[in-house]
């Protein structure tokens, strides 16, 4: 199944594969996405906040909610894209942060 994601503030689409994480569908795609630990949950620098289609993607684990805490810029919205999976297919809009 194919996803759609736009990332703001650049407005560029690309197609995600279900399963993927929100980052590894940006890089795949060309879409720079900070990523300091290389995806490990480590890091926030990969903070996105959820703008439409948050149902999309799998719920956030214990271990994402604790390393968002620290997250500049945090709101009820917020993902870290290397934790985010594509769980159903439709259209994802996310709003890049900076770190």
């Amino acid at each position: 199944m194919s996803v759609t994601l736009t990332f703001f503030p650049t407005g560029l689409s690309i197609q995600g594969k279900e399963g993927d994480t929100v980052l590894d569908s940006a890089l795949d795609g060309g879409i720079p996405l900070p990523h300091e630990c290389g995806g490990n949950c480590a890091c926030t620098t990969c903070h996105i906040r959820i703008e439409r289609g948050g149902e999309l993607l799998s719920p956030p684990e214990e271990v994402e909610l604790d390393r968002l805490s620290s997250a500049e810029g945090l709101s009820p919205f917020s993902r870290l894209g290397c934790q985010a999976i594509l769980i159903g297919a439709g259209e994802i809009v996310v709003t890049v942060l900076e770190t």
